[in-house]
């Protein structure tokens, strides 16, 4: 085998430095691909996952809000309900409250205001106010109350019970200098008998029938005995009443104990 010169091994020994080098070249270059792919794969599922996660929470907050909505409307639907302010219908109804109160509503439809217009022109619901005709045909009276064109119902107080009455709603002119007549008639209520504002013991026989709660069976009591019925109209003790009804059934000491809901002296009429 022959020796290589110097110049020969010089050689080989560069080409070697070369060959290193280049390899540390393409070993970084390949690093440098590798990282940038590893980053770009690394971005890719961080920008897929962000747009998972804005999905995710696009989704939840179209279903809470689906279900607000739902909730509110199915609230809506169960617990509140508008009545409307107008049927569109030209009437008048009347209700008893108490025996003394009367309820009273009303309504005029928009082709009667119309009428009304075309007939006295545009200007009369400004040129007339609402009215109250009340009658108590009972005891043939009539008196009327004002209102006004922003209530569509009216509580009204009565001085006479146990009557009957009808109201009529009109319009008067505010300014009599006009063309409009001095009344002028809408609609009529129904009749109605107001119940009674008193007790009726002058209607009761000689006796009357009580029933026992405790065993459910009735018995018939003479109520001429007692004394209180033989003066009618004079004022008594609540509790005189019960003593004299329960005497047999209660104990008179612990009477004073129970509260009653009536007041402590009742006005026989």
């Amino acid at each position: 085998m022959q020796a290589k010169s110097k110049d020969e091994l010089n050689k080989l020994s560069e080409n070697d430095s070369n060959i290193k080098k280049t390899k540390k070249k393409d070993e970084k270059i390949t690093k440098k691909s590798s990282d940038t792919t590893t980053k770009s794969n690394k971005s890719q599922k961080a920008e897929s996952n962000l747009s998972s996660t804005k999905e995710t929470k696009t989704k939840v907050a179209r279903a809470i809000k689906k279900n607000v909505v739902n909730k509110k409307f199915s609230t809506n639907i169960e617990e509140y309900y508008d009545l409307p302010y107008s049927y569109n219908e030209t009437m008048v109804k009347i209700l008893a409250q108490t025996p003394t109160t009367l309820f009273i509503y009303w309504d005029i439809s928009e082709d009667d205001k119309k009428n009304f217009i075309s007939k006295y022109g545009e200007n009369f619901f400004k040129e007339t106010k609402p009215v109250l005709i009340v009658t108590n045909k009972t005891k043939n009276y009539t008196f009327e109350v004002e209102i006004n064109d922003f209530a569509n119902s009216w509580y009204l107080h009565l001085n006479d019970a146990d009557c009957d009455y009808f109201v009529e709603l009109g319009r008067r002119p505010i300014v009599q200098k006009t063309n409009i007549d001095n009344y002028i008639f809408v609609s009529a209520s129904n009749q109605i008998e107001m119940p009674n504002n008193h007790i009726l013991f002058d209607k009761l026989g000689s006796s009357v029938f009580f029933k026992n709660i405790k065993n459910n069976s009735s018995e018939k009591k003479d109520i001429l005995s007692l004394s209180f019925i033989k003066s009618l109209g004079q004022v008594y003790d609540i509790y005189e009443f019960y003593k004299e009804i329960y005497k047999d059934e209660i104990n008179i000491e612990d009477l004073s104990q129970i509260n009653l809901s009536s007041s402590s002296s009742s006005n026989f009429m």
